[in-house]
């Protein structure tokens, strides 16, 4: 699949000089440095200030104590630790969902989610999405841009640094499809994974790419060398219903995804998760049950069925519960390891798109709720 084309970035000017500039989130070491030493201080504090944001996790300038309060005054007047600010913040008892504004007035959507014992970030990796998924409240809105690799990784010092929370896993299932802005986003996790000062020191073991499975994609990310878990949205067990659902499923068939699929594990080690939307009526009947268990039977493999988190505007419904426990027994009758997934953030819009598109639509969302889904 080809990638949107790319806005024409202008020319950089120096930092912390007149002129188009990144903020500090997006300097290399080499440009903090160079900083550093225009005004007469020792190089080294670029790694002094990279090693202390990284490790931290801060909400601005005022937070780098390692630095005198007269650095730290200087350095929020001439060069933004962040580019991207907060819009709203949307507070439940799983989940907190968080809405910022870029340079350019996109909006992008964070979630940190809540489980016993771990904390995780989900990052967009797009303004919007290109996929066109028909239940998902992201495609509703179309596609913008591409997110560069600073804004993704901003994503999770922004929430560290305002939530006072770390989080110890991240996964790629906000806005967006992250095989689709490929570069970006691998930059990007090289950077979380790296150790301090190069980076946040998360374990490639706890990031998590999500993709609809765009099979260029994942067979290049094989070959990465990096031990990160990959989930697939398959949603369906044959390409016509896929297909429907999923519109660039019409590129990707199942059989070349499951190929593609192999080839990851075999290269990597890595057990594959396949994620499946319960949308009732549609994708959720005994036999398509069945069929899928027949598709994965035998790959190393775990299944997460995803009650569909129901979106204003979408035709869409979740079957009972009872009806996902019949699937889920489907299913383990097959040997294969599954889940239902509970739905987290329901009470705050959590669903890919929700808030951005409510916020975008006029309605400006900043609550708190004490209630869980």
């Amino acid at each position: 699949m080809s990638e949107p084309n790319a806005p024409q970035k202008p020319p950089r000017a120096p930092v912390g000089t007149k002129g188009p500039q990144p903020c500090a989130i997006a300097c290399t070491e080499d440009e903090l440095a160079a900083y550093f030493k225009a005004r007469g201080e020792p190089a080294f504090r670029a790694t002094q200030v990279r090693e202390f944001i990284y490790r931290k996790g801060i909400e601005s300038w005022d937070g780098v104590t390692n630095l005198s309060k007269d650095w730290r005054t200087r350095l929020s007047q001439e060069l933004p630790l962040y580019e991207m600010q907060p819009v709203s913040r949307t507070e439940g008892d799983d989940a907190n969902k968080w809405l910022w504004r870029a340079q350019d007035g996109a909006l992008v959507e964070s979630v940190q989610i809540r489980v016993p014992g771990r904390l995780t970030s989900c990052l967009s990796s797009q303004v919007g999405c290109a996929m066109g998924c028909v239940f998902c409240a992201t495609g509703m809105s179309g596609f913008e841009r591409n997110l560069k690799a600073h804004e993704i990784v901003e994503q999770y010092l922004q929430m560290w640094g305002r939530s006072k929370e770390h989080s110890s896993h991240i996964v790629f299932m906000g806005m967006g499809e992250p095989l689709h802005n490929y570069d970006e986003v691998i930059s990007a996790i090289r950077t979380l994974n790296a150790p301090p000062p190069k980076g946040c020191g998360i374990g490639a073991r706890r990031i998590t790419i999500s993709t609809v499975a765009i099979v260029p994609g994942i067979k290049r990310l094989a070959t990465e060398k990096l031990q990160i878990e990959l989930a697939i949205s398959l949603h369906a067990p044959d390409d016509v219903t896929r297909a429907k659902l999923i519109p660039v499923a019409k590129r990707f068939l199942i059989r070349d995804i499951m190929d593609a699929v192999k080839d990851f594990s075999r290269q990597t080690g890595r057990i594959v998760t396949y994620e499946y939307v319960l949308l009732a009526g549609i994708n959720d009947s005994l036999d398509q049950a069945s069929e899928l268990a027949a598709l994965l039977q035998g790959t190393p493999c775990k299944v997460n069925l995803i009650p569909y988190n129901e979106v204003e505007g979408s035709p869409y419904k979740r079957p009972s519960v009872e009806h996902q426990e019949r699937i889920k027994a489907i299913l383990e009758s097959a040997g294969l390891m599954t889940t239902i997934r509970f739905s987290k953030g329901r009470t705050v819009d959590a669903a890919c798109g929700q808030l951005r598109r409510r916020t975008a639509d006029g309605e400006w969302i900043v609550r708190k709720s004490s209630t869980s889904a």
